[in-house]
């Protein structure tokens, strides 16, 4: 178990130090984006959405705005219509029906992505807001042979813990992309090249899955020769969703979905997490779980200095109860249904 103990703390380090690759490239190009967004049942969230692509800081020959309502039942298909008649560059699609064959906001998104005309996917959500330097932030981290960057945002009137599971997840993303296995996406905030979404089929082979449609389609482009980077700049401000256990099972539970070998490691730190305490416990190494402690720090505060995140003291405890509150909704995300906007399901 000491061997095993000493082999984790090594990890987090490594963990910790591979979040600072650099993924900026050395001549930034003002690239040409299509926005796509997927809307359903948001007439609240679309007015604030709406400022904020006004304010977008962008040459309006360089992008475009693409909103497919999702069947709605509320205003918000005349909201969107209304937008789009003032923008000589924004499109709006309405669906009339949920699609049965494309689960999710999939056939919305779908929609949008063959109605795009520029080089890349710029994807948010209608609860999103997009600062005015989103696309400028963009070009930044994409290359020649970039087929897909990952993105962060940020969360108003969010708790303590919520902030504290975002980073988390955040400092996930930074550095399984860094490390050369990116674990997930956001779906409110990534950018995928066309001819990389077309390349894997778009949404085809990933359509009959309700939820984690970003993870999917990065695990497709994974498979391609295109690379995959990391923006660590936050320039999408999202709406804090409930916090309930029906949103935590669903964010977790994806984990079903996740590439063989994060699986398996997945697995393997299932095992440690379990085994941990009870070696701590029944052979009092409390100087093991200083060691350990002191590892996780190091990877925390490497995730803070990354995306220039605030430390508080908080932090301190949500590191000890963080993973075990993973495995429980994890495991029971993946055994149970959960509700995604009127959906009942599975992944």
């Amino acid at each position: 178990m000491q061997i095993i103990i000493y082999l984790g703390c090594t990890i987090l380090i490594v963990l910790g130090l591979g979040m600072f690759r650099n993924w900026k490239v050395k001549i930034i190009k003002q690239n040409s984006f299509s926005i796509l967004i997927a809307c359903r049942n948001e007439q609240e969230n679309l007015p604030e959405l709406f400022k904020s692509l006004h304010k977008l800081n962008y040459p309006t020959d360089k992008f475009e705005i693409i909103i497919v309502d999702d069947a709605s039942s509320d205003r918000s298909p005349v909201m969107i219509e209304g937008f789009c008649s003032l923008k000589s560059y924004a499109h709006c699609f309405l669906l009339q029906e949920k699609s049965a064959e494309y689960k999710g906001k999939k056939a919305a998104l779908k929609k949008a992505a063959e109605n795009a005309k520029y080089d890349f996917l710029l994807f948010t959500d209608a609860d999103c807001v997009p600062t005015p330097e989103w696309m400028n932030g963009y070009n930044q981290f994409i290359a020649d042979d970039t087929g897909m960057v990952i993105g962060i945002y940020s969360e108003k009137n969010a708790s303590s813990f919520r902030r504290f599971c975002t980073q988390f997840s955040f400092a996930l993303f930074a550095t399984t992309t860094n490390l050369g296995f990116p674990f997930t996406a956001a779906g409110g905030n990534m950018c995928v090249k066309k001819s990389v979404f077309e390349e894997v089929g778009g949404y085809e082979k990933i359509k009959s899955h309700t939820a984690g449609d970003d993870k999917l389609l990065l695990q497709l482009i994974q498979k391609t020769r295109h690379k995959i980077a990391y923006n660590h700049h936050n320039h999408v401000i999202t709406r804090t969703s409930e916090q309930s256990s029906n949103n935590y099972k669903r964010k977790y539970g994806k984990a079903r979905i996740s590439a063989p070998t994060i699986k398996v490691f997945s697995f393997l730190i299932l095992l440690f997490y379990l085994s941990f305490p009870v070696y701590v416990i029944a052979f009092k190494a409390w100087n093991f779980l200083l060691l350990y402690f002191e590892s996780l720090l190091f990877f925390w505060i490497c995730n803070l200095l990354k995306h220039n995140f605030k430390f508080r003291l908080t932090d301190l405890f949500y590191l000890l109860i963080y993973p075990y509150f993973v495995i429980i909704y994890s495991i029971w995300g993946m055994l149970s249904s959960w509700q995604w906007k009127e959906q009942e399901a599975k992944i």
